[in-house]
């Protein structure tokens, strides 16, 4: 019985890769992305398609107008997913934990999990809804293994002071689609440069918070501002240059 489940999932996710189009390196744009309006603000699709891991992957920008909330329901079978706050402050409904968080703040949902998020401020609130599913089957035991759903408070991340800025980390663990999810924000000082051009087997995001900046991917150089994120896939050649006069910081992201 549990062969033949095993299998029909096997088969769903391959099936889900295949109608998924790869993504494809570059800069993806908050701004430019078309937007749906919908009963509690509007959403934009900033980018949709399969990775070297992931079956599907998508990442939504969502705008949430004064007293509107979103729910997430439990859904065992559905996606893993994290929020990262652009905009709030939002309140967060987790379990039996209510957080109020703001900018920078991440939230993360493994599958079966409730959400919901509210915006009970002034302002309409915006945040990046990141959802994925594994082309491998969703492995529940090592998610609940490694912990729990989390939310996590951008005032309470740790500062490391680097050569070139600072660097706060937020997670390194496995999840239950994922082996390994390591997530960090960097600072980086104007006119520097992340690294000289490397490459690696995990796929990358980096998330821009905020600032200016210049991309290597490949052989191109394309700008990344405030709001844009970079999908780079495995073994891409990139770095990222400050070109701006002030810091940039940013959400780097990887995963397998």
């Amino acid at each position: 019985m549990k062969l033949t489940v095993l299998a029909i999932a096997l088969l769903i996710s391959l099936c889900n890769t295949a109608n998924a189009q790869p993504l494809v390196s570059k800069v993806y744009s908050w701004e430019t992305s078309p937007v749906k309006s919908n009963k509690t603000g509007s959403s934009k699709k900033i980018f949709s398609g399969s990775g070297l891991t992931l079956a599907k992957h998508e990442i939504n920008g969502v705008s949430l107008l004064k007293g509107k909330s979103i729910v997430y329901k439990a859904d065992a079978n559905g996606y893993e997913r994290f929020l990262i706050i652009k905009d709030g402050p939002v309140t967060v409904y987790l379990n039996d934990e209510v957080s109020v968080i703001d900018r920078g703040s991440i939230v993360l949902i493994l599958p079966g999990d409730k959400v919901s998020v509210q915006n009970a401020g002034d302002e309409t609130a915006e945040f990046y809804e990141i959802n994925y599913r594994s082309i491998e089957p969703a492995n529940h035991e090592r998610g609940r293994d490694a912990g729990a759903s989390f939310v996590i408070n951008w005032n309470k991340l740790v500062v490391k002071p680097t050569t070139k800025g600072n660097t706060r980390q937020v997670t390194d663990r496995q999840t239950t689609m994922l082996n390994n999810l390591n997530i960090h924000v960097t600072q980086l000082n104007a006119g520097l440069k992340s690294h000289e051009p490397h490459t690696h087997k995990n796929e990358e995001i980096m998330l821009m918070l905020d600032g200016n900046a210049e991309v290597q991917i490949g052989a191109e150089h394309q700008k990344a501002n405030a709001g844009d994120l970079v999908f780079l896939g495995s073994t891409v050649l990139h770095n990222i240059t400050n070109i701006g006069k002030t810091p940039c910081l940013y959400y780097a992201i990887q995963w397998n």
